[in-house]
């Protein structure tokens, strides 16, 4: 029966709102749907929601669209969290001992109450086994879930737009030595294996005008980097195009015109449910 839910990414930006669908066959992951639509270029300030009026309908009408049960994985805006890098405990901890180390460290590291955060945590998957705490403010979060509940739309993972990028690579199986950069209206996202202290992020365009300043600034050790954009543009010189639905087995036409733009809608519906 899980084989015959979709799995559906839903990336909304200023500028425009994607969304894929998968599923899974015995030879691999199956194109069931996608949808792409304008959205006002101040629909999101902050990360925050700013304009339901343009966004609810779309949503209301798109949901029609989907069968009644889905997996629905939402992009979830880096300029709303905090993040920090952790040592892990000296000894193997258990719930809820691990919850509680948790808290302490955000008490330490970030400047809001803990109650007042939504905390989220995960480990490297190096050998030092750090841990990785994400917070971000209850009221933000929810003001999300508000917005996609009016729509009756329950999202099973809320996933950052950068760690969308991760999802992808690993499903592409790209080199470690490889880095997947995603242009947007207003903000480049990025995930880069090789640096072990950060391996992905984000920047507003005011901080890398364009490809060249962003690599520099932020990846001046990624030996190769796939490009993708929600913009039409040309891939810039010195990096690869990245095709996001060559990770799909079987498709058919109509398909997006560019599939670049659908990057974080895929790695979102790709991204497994937390156990």
């Amino acid at each position: 029966m899980a084989f015959k839910t979709w799995q559906v990414g839903l990336d909304i930006q200023n500028g425009q709102l994607c969304a894929l669908g998968i599923q899974r066959h015995r030879n691999g992951w199956q194109l069931r749907h996608w949808w792409q639509h304008t959205l006002p270029q101040d629909t999101l300030r902050n990360g925050l929601v700013q304009r339901p009026d343009a966004l609810v309908p779309l949503l209301q009408r798109w949901r029609r669209q989907l069968p009644g049960r889905i997996s629905l994985r939402v992009g979830f805006p880096p300029q709303l969290v905090m993040q920090r890098q952790l040592a892990p405990p000296p000894t193997a901890l258990r719930e809820p001992d691990r919850s509680r180390y948790i808290i302490a460290a955000a008490r330490r590291f970030f400047p809001i109450a803990p109650e007042e955060l939504a905390l989220d945590y995960r480990t490297s998957g190096d050998e030092a086994g750090s841990l990785y705490v994400t917070a971000a403010r209850q009221e933000a979060l929810q003001s999300w879930l508000d917005c996609l509940q009016q729509v009756s739309l329950t999202p099973d993972v809320l996933e950052l737009t950068p760690a969308a990028l991760f999802a992808l690579a690993r499903t592409l199986g790209l080199e470690a030595s490889a880095a997947l950069v995603h242009r947007l209206s207003d903000h480049w996202l990025w995930y880069a294996p090789q640096q072990n202290d950060r391996p992905w992020g984000w920047c507003p365009l005011a901080e890398a005008q364009d490809f060249t300043q962003l690599q520099r600034r932020f990846l001046p050790h990624s030996s190769t980097v796939w490009y993708s954009s929600a913009l039409t543009e040309a891939v810039p010189a010195g990096t690869r195009a990245l095709a996001p639905l060559s990770v799909l087995r079987s498709y058919q036409p109509p398909l997006p015109a560019c599939d670049g733009a659908f990057a974080l809608a895929t790695g979102l519906a790709l991204r497994p449910e937390d156990c």
